[in-house]
């Protein structure tokens, strides 16, 4: 920052001695800032009646150059013996709530903003400004107030209408703001933003073909990166692809080195099984960036994808040598995992340090890797030293570690460390799930029934336990009205899931409705082919049916699949007696 050079203070403070009659009469430095605010208190001090100009301009300077330098205090003290000299005026007036905003004294800024603005009821920058004070508080109503008191002051401002429709959105108020919106929209009918406020509240109420309309006539009015961007984002979500790869390549015509376009573009051609083009987008936007990490990133996903597990490894080992790129690190030792080269895994994920990125994953692969090499004893003690520092332990690493322990039949410790866990996180639906599936396993639904419960009570929209509580329900013939409501609320949530999809089936199959119980099975399977448990759903359902040859098939299918000697011996039971 430059200072002002001495000379010309000396040069404010003749022409201020000079001309400045009413200094003289200036009050003591501790006059309170409230003084300032209320016309019948500051005509009560002993002034001289006529504004002294040269005097509040003096003082103007000297607050404005003590502002600039971030000598706040020293500012507002001038400000306030500007306002002495000259009480009426307005840019010291509106100067003085900024730098109070400034200073974040943002209760005496609305304070000088209310008096100001009963002083001068019809002056609109004032309660802009407040309105905007009182949003940046969260007083969303208070806002709301002012800006309905601008618009009747002047109906036409446009800018206005367009803050009060985003605040009632904000509020829910949909339908206000809708027609806020298009009321500024009457006023100019090229209003970027009311176009673009319309689409997002379109979005918001669901209706995707107005958001779509509203959406397209912004971009129309004025193309811009931002807005292009969300506008794939939109297009992302109705999965129309084609036009999201349009969006992102007319960013990279305008913007050759736009990386967000680049990428994006990359991920949009991925979906779209271009890998080549994709590939080719990746090599240009390397070529053209000073920063290759991120990229280097992404084409060894991208070999990866193809299973091309070397091209990956030779892109991402001298980036896991630097030491500094975490993510690098884990994505080669995954590699390594996937070779079955453990040792190498091991010695990798070990560099990664707590607190980076892929900590936590990268424990887990070191748990996963012991476990494959029947070293339990060294993974639980690994887990066992994380819980102990409160500093790195998190849910995840309390749930792995009772799965340990079940995983060696220490079913009590199971219970235990997961009951530790609950009494740190009461509120942890995923602790509750995983106690809940302990329950399970340990023959005792019951109990098991409660916990699910409890997580609903926590997460209304845990898709897991709602297909949990409904396919039990189902299998144990109970609660069938309920159960189907909790299933098709979890489909909701996670409708490509073909676990979720076999409980819609079995409900339906449970309540006699066994065209739509065979539709969703069948359904299931080509979202989870290799599940024996709907296959033998599948062959249960042709059996009710009548068609015992289909039926038969069905359970040889899950016969093949099924892993255990039990179940395959349950599977032939129900074959041969269809002989």
């Amino acid at each position: 920052m430059q200072h002002t050079p001495n000379h010309i203070f000396f040069f404010f403070l003749i022409i201020a001695l000079l001309t400045c009659n009413g200094c003289s009469s200036v009050p003591s430095d501790d006059l309170s800032l409230e003084q300032h605010l209320v016309q019948e208190e500051t005509d009560s001090i002993a002034l001289d009646e006529q504004s002294d100009e040269a005097c509040s301009y003096f003082y103007f300077l000297w607050g404005t150059h003590a502002e600039n330098n971030s000598r706040y205090e020293e500012a507002e003290e001038a400000y306030e013996k500007a306002l002495i000299c000259d009480p009426d005026s307005r840019s010291i007036i509106r100067k003085l709530p900024i730098l109070l905003m400034r200073m974040n004294r943002y209760e005496d800024a609305a304070k000088w903003l209310n008096a100001t603005i009963a002083k001068y009821p019809n002056d609109s920058e004032d309660r802009t400004l407040l309105a905007r004070l009182h949003v940046r508080n969260d007083e969303i109503d208070k806002a709301v107030k002012l800006y309905k008191e601008l618009i009747a002051i002047d109906p036409d401002d446009e800018t206005v209408l367009l803050r009060l429709g985003f605040l009632y959105s904000e509020q829910k108020l949909y339908a206000n703001a809708e027609k806020i919106f298009h009321q500024a929209l009457a006023l100019n009918n090229e209003s970027l933003f009311a176009h673009l406020y319309l689409a997002r509240l379109a979005v918001q109420n669901k209706k995707k073909e107005q958001a779509e309309q509203w959406y397209e006539k912004a971009i129309a009015l004025n193309w811009s990166v931002d807005l292009a961007l969300e506008l794939a984002q939109f297009y992302t979500m109705q999965n129309n692809l084609a036009k999201v790869e349009d969006l992102y390549r007319s960013i990279l015509e305008k913007h050759p080195n736009d990386r967000r376009g680049g990428l994006g573009l990359v991920h949009t051609l991925l979906l779209r099984d271009k890998e080549q083009e994709a590939f080719d987008v990746l090599m240009k936007l390397r070529k053209d960036s000073g920063d290759t990490i991120q990229i280097d990133i992404i084409l060894a996903r991208l070999h990866l994808r193809s299973n091309r597990l070397d091209k990956a490894a030779s892109i991402l080992t001298p980036l896991a040598e630097q030491g500094d790129v975490p993510e690098a690190t884990y994505m080669l030792s995954v590699i390594y995992y996937e070779q079955k080269k453990f040792s190498a895994s091991l010695s990798l994920l070990s560099e990664i340090i707590e607190g980076s990125s892929h900590y936590e994953e990268s424990i887990y692969l070191q748990i996963r890797i012991l476990m494959e090499q029947h070293k339990q004893s060294e993974a639980i003690e690994i887990i066992q030293k994380i819980i102990a520092n409160e500093a790195i332990a998190t849910p995840g690493f309390y749930t792995l570690l009772a799965s340990l322990y079940i995983e060696q039949d220490k079913i009590q410790d199971g219970y235990d460390i997961l009951e530790t866990a609950l009494v740190k996180y009461p509120d942890n639906a995923q602790i509750y799930f995983e106690y809940a599936l302990l329950l399970e396993q340990d023959d005792q639904q019951n109990e098991a029934i409660i916990r699910m419960e409890k997580i609903l009570e926590i997460d209304p929209d845990h898709a897991e336990a709602l297909n949990y509580l409904g396919y039990t329900w189902a299998d144990n013939n109970i609660n069938l009205d309920k159960a189907l409501q909790y299933i098709q609320k979890s489909m909701s949530l996670k409708p490509d899931n073909g676990y979720i999809q076999d409980s819609l089936g079995w409900v339906y199959f449970r309540m006699g409705k066994l065209d739509l119980a065979i539709k969703e099975i069948v359904s299931a399977l080509k979202l989870a082919p290799d599940d024996p448990h709907i296959h033998e759903h599948l062959g249960e359902i042709y059996l009710k049916m009548g068609k015992k040859i289909k039926g038969r098939e069905a359970f040889t299918k899950a016969k093949q699949l099924f892993k255990t000697p039990e179940d395959k011996l349950r599977l032939q039971e129900k074959i041969d007696a269809l002989k």
